[in-house]
């Protein structure tokens, strides 16, 4: 947790930073409140009266009569390692500029109450929502292992043991991520997560997972999601979505994490909604030797697509190619995706075969063109994942 963090808790979301807007980042790790601890009477201020990383929160009754206290106070903050100083406007509404200008230049954040928030509700609050970053944080790195690593049964078996969630015998997955940058929508799925009892949600780089176990193999699982969705008002035209098949939970689980996720990077090459991991065919064997060994598919990609890529050469042939293996070979389509006429996308298909394989016939054409756009799409998704 990070000052950012600490001001969109709903508590303090009317809050105002007044100076230190490029020390937002600093991390957060607890909430304390400043009463008279550097009020002139008294003449020790320990190294310790402040644990570091703390937001500090005070009303300044210490400088009341005194603000020349508050630029001391604010520097002892500074050495003491706190994040940030959170104050209430009862004593001093702004505070001088010479205690902003100092803040300013040292990057330490000073925040204005927006009301009335209770110093202990605002404390109870950030503890809470550390809380949940902690497990937020602990999911999100299993599911990297499960994703990334390949694992024993037994450790397969610890992590869920970890986990400790009353799961079903079957798993079904599904991977989500937005169509729309501007959308705050991984907060409304994951306040939804505690919901799910044989279930949970997680976030994964810049997607999320849905996963649901269940006693059937049978367990209508799209299905169950957009009524899912629909019950709490979220729009499902919004997010792109991939689905695995069903396994077993104690065996499949990494299995079935792969699925939803390849199924969803896959639905958005292929410009639709949704796309199911078993629906994808061949674009398995490309799936598993990516995965597998990343630097070998690439440099097959890049020795065949070297005549598209070099900078000298249109950069509407790649774009071309591209959408041709998208519309899976169909002329009439990509041309309407360049907003051109069939005959120039011929003409430079035509120039592309000709740049590539000029030898081949049509088929080994395709079939060569496909895997080499494909895995370059792949890679890119997934570089930008």
């Amino acid at each position: 947790m990070n000052v950012e963090n600490f001001l969109q808790l709903p508590i303090t979301k009317d809050f105002t930073v007044v100076a230190g807007h490029n020390g937002l980042h600093k991390a957060v790790q607890n909430v304390e409140i400043l009463d008279f601890e550097f009020s002139p009477d008294i003449h020790h201020v320990r190294d310790t009266i402040f644990t570091p990383n703390s937001v500090v929160l005070s009303s300044l009754l210490f400088a009341k009569q005194k603000p020349e206290y508050l630029l001391n106070a604010v520097k002892s903050l500074i050495e003491l390692g706190a994040s940030a100083l959170a104050y209430k406007p009862v004593i001093f509404k702004d505070l001088p500029e010479e205690v902003l200008n100092y803040a300013e230049e040292q990057n330490f954040p000073i925040l204005r109450f927006g009301g009335d928030e209770f110093f202990e509700k605002i404390i109870l609050e950030t503890m809470a929502y550390a809380k949940t970053q902690d497990y937020s944080f602990f999911l999100e790195t299993i599911l990297r292992r499960l994703m990334e690593e390949d694992l024993a049964q037994e450790q397969l078996k610890s992590i869920l043991q970890q986990i400790d969630r009353p799961f079903e015998k079957y798993v079904f997955i599904a991977n989500i991520r937005t169509k729309d940058s501007c959308y705050n929508w991984n907060k409304e799925f994951l306040s939804l997560e505690p919901l799910l009892k044989s279930g949970l949600i997680c976030s994964y780089k810049q997607s999320l997972f849905i996963i649901m176990t269940h006693p059937s193999q049978q367990f209508q699982f799209e299905r169950f999601i957009h009524e899912w969705l629909t019950l709490y008002a979220i729009p499902a035209e919004a997010f792109t979505f991939g689905y695995s098949g069903w396994y077993e939970t104690q065996t499949g689980f990494p299995t079935a994490l792969r699925e939803a996720f390849f199924a969803r990077v896959f639905a958005e090459i292929d410009m639709i909604p949704s796309c199911h991991y078993r629906s994808l065919a061949s674009d398995q064997l490309l799936i598993e030797l990516y995965r597998k060994d990343p630097t070998f598919a690439m440099d097959y990609v890049t020795s065949f697509l070297a005549p598209l890529l070099d900078d000298k050469v249109d950069p509407d042939l790649l774009k071309t190619a591209k959408t041709y293996i998208i519309k899976k070979g169909n002329i009439k389509e990509v041309a309407v995706a360049h907003f051109c006429h069939p005959n120039t996308i011929r003409y430079r298909m035509a120039k592309i075969r000709q740049l590539v394989v000029p030898a081949d016939n049509d088929y080994v054409f395709y079939e060569r063109l496909a895997a080499a756009v494909k895995l370059y799409l792949l890679h890119s998704k997934l570089r930008d994942e």
